[in-house]
């Protein structure tokens, strides 16, 4: 238990008392920096086992390598026995964008603090903010190992979907990416489809089903096959029926396994374009949502085609300075194809369009214009 009591630990430990620049505590300024995306934490509370704390410190640590400045984190409790889910906390990464570095680091601050000086703390603060959050989650659901433990022969109910999708208003009003960082081991068995039973040929959609949609999202999800016991497959299993289920509801998959596979970046840029494409002689509308890290690589970016599907993308964005972009990327399913994935390409000066090509290079390709989403308003 010493793992865990961190967070009751360190709330005991930091004295309610005004510091002496300013108040002891999380500065909520920082939520009023613009971001390109903000995180949401979906913990499941039937996954919570007694003495098992390091998926929380696996979780801190990679948010800590991973969020940008300003960026909103959101703790959200999924219970589902009961199919719902309640925000626990949010707050929003204390940190300053290079150039804003530099230009904090300039001035002089004769009746206050510089701003700088007090990011190790503000930083503390956030990380006992969230592991409060986190311990709150298991504190209340924790139990014996025991009873955690899954048999594939006879699961108990667990309604994930219904979960997450109690959850939807957060996705409906956000105007920004959201990332959302799932700990489950994804073990649905409910009325709506279970892991535990072969795939339904055609798939169920559950966004038409539910009216559900999670758009603007890229979902990331570790502890897949987690509890299962007596079943080897388990893992593969969720996996699959995971995909097929976020597509449906307009959700796009970073990655879905036993442990977080979220890339080590921090989103520097930016970008929105209205998508148009023409298929089958039929122009379609679609989204592109670009941000990229310090040397391009492409970050929780993804591409939304109506009618189609939405995939992530992965590979590289660059703008020269008062010059042209271009775009080099793979989608992570198909869109326009039956290729498992397909290539994305769009290049033109930054003031105008881009155009390219959606498909399989020398086979199938679709012609794509995108337009910056402040210009096609």
């Amino acid at each position: 238990m010493r793992g865990f009591a961190f967070a009751i630990t360190l709330l005991a430990a930091l004295p309610a008392r005004a510091a002496l620049f300013g108040a002891e505590g999380l500065d909520p300024s920082f939520c009023d920096m613009p971001t390109a995306r903000q995180t949401v934490l979906y913990i499941d509370d039937m996954m919570m086992t007694e003495g098992k704390t390091d998926w929380a410190t696996k979780l801190s640590a990679k948010l800590r390598a991973t969020l940008a400045p300003g960026e909103r984190v959101t703790v959200v409790r999924l219970s589902p026995a009961s199919g719902r889910s309640a925000e626990i906390w949010s707050g929003c990464w204390p940190a300053y964008s290079s150039a804003e570095r530099a230009r904090l680091g300039g001035q002089s601050f004769l009746f206050s603090r510089n701003p700088l000086d007090a990011l190790g703390d503000q930083q503390k603060f956030f990380l006992r903010d969230l592991s409060g959050a986190l311990g709150a989650i298991y504190t209340a659901a924790k139990r014996p190992p025991g009873a955690v433990r899954i048999d594939a022969g006879s699961p108990p109910e667990k309604e994930i979907i219904r979960a997450l999708a109690s959850d939807e208003g957060r996705f409906a009003l956000s105007q920004v990416t959201l990332r959302a960082v799932v700990y489950s081991d994804l073990a649905e068995n409910s009325d709506l489809g279970s892991v535990f039973k072969p795939l339904p040929n055609p798939p169920e959609n559950y966004g038409h089903k539910l009216g559900t949609y999670l758009r603007r999202s890229v979902f990331y999800a570790y502890g897949l096959g987690e509890d299962v016991a007596s079943d080897p497959g388990a893992l593969g299993d969720a996996r699959a029926f995971w995909t097929q289920a976020l597509h449906s509801m307009n959700a796009s998959v970073g990655g879905l396994g036993a442990d977080i596979n979220m890339a080590n970046a921090v989103p520097v840029t930016a970008a929105a374009y209205a998508l148009t494409l023409t298929h089958d002689g039929q122009e379609l509308d679609g989204r592109l949502a670009l941000m990229t890290d310090a040397d391009g690589a492409l970050v929780d970016s993804w591409i939304g085609i109506s009618r189609l599907a939405i995939a992530g993308l992965s590979g590289t964005f660059h703008c020269a300075e008062e010059g042209a972009c271009r775009l080099n990327a793979t989608t992570t399913n198909s869109l326009a194809t039956s290729s498992p994935t397909e290539l994305l390409t769009l290049s033109g000066p930054q003031a105008t369009p881009l155009s390219g090509k959606l498909g399989v290079k020398g086979a199938l390709t679709y012609p794509v214009t995108a337009v910056r989403a402040e210009d096609a308003r």
